[in-house]
């Protein structure tokens, strides 16, 4: 969980080295020099077309490569992993590297196509949703690009609901609940079933 130490060390900076001269006290990091932003393709800041990128790169690198392989078997058993052969330790520090740099890049589209400015609340918690898109998505990259969309439309929504119809911001995450409620109800059913045995028979 280093996303703390990343949250302290901008806070660090935010309130001293960085901290905008203009801002008369207040703890905050100047913004960004223009040069420094990212285009726009179509009215839409270019940070879209480096995800569709990293999609495909990652897709190509989970099935098509001895690494991403393994980085499978490993979140599959570990146990497994070790009786093939595979250097689970290893795999888990190669993963955690290549999550963070994406990651890092994805903080990186965010500052500079929309904030334009690092702040701690540069996340937003997106991380713990994102964890649950890719278990929706059963870790398949181009499923996750469709359940991003869909949360996506959910998450801004919710000021659109706000503002036009008064209701609490928080209803799409109302609404986000009742959807994994009912996906963990069908995949409970999905994958068990009840089986009914007649004393000293077998189930039916």
């Amino acid at each position: 969980m280093l996303n703390y130490i990343a949250f302290y060390i901008v806070d660090y900076l935010r309130q001293g080295p960085w901290q905008d001269p203009e801002a008369r006290g207040f703890p905050k990091i100047a913004t960004f020099e223009p040069n420094s932003y990212l285009g726009k393709v179509f009215g839409v800041q270019s940070g879209w077309i480096i995800g569709l990128i990293l999609l495909v790169l990652v897709f190509v690198y989970l099935r098509y490569t001895k690494s991403g392989y393994e980085i499978s078997v490993v979140g599959e058993s570990q146990a497994t992993a070790r009786y093939a052969g595979i250097n689970v330790k290893r795999v888990m520090i190669v993963t955690m590297i290549l999550s963070g740099a994406i990651s890092g890049i994805a903080g990186m589209l965010q500052v500079t196509g929309t904030d334009f400015t690092l702040s701690t609340g540069v996340a937003s918690g997106v991380g713990f949703t994102a964890i649950i898109v890719a278990w929706l998505a059963q870790l398949n990259p181009f499923v996750i690009l469709v359940f991003t969309s869909f949360f996506s439309i959910l998450e801004k929504g919710s000021g659109v609901i706000q503002t036009a119809f008064g209701l609490s911001s928080y209803a799409s995450d109302i609404l986000q609940g009742v959807i994994l409620f009912f996906i963990l109800g069908c995949e409970f059913f999905i994958r068990y079933s009840f089986a009914f045995r007649k004393k000293g028979g077998k189930a039916k």
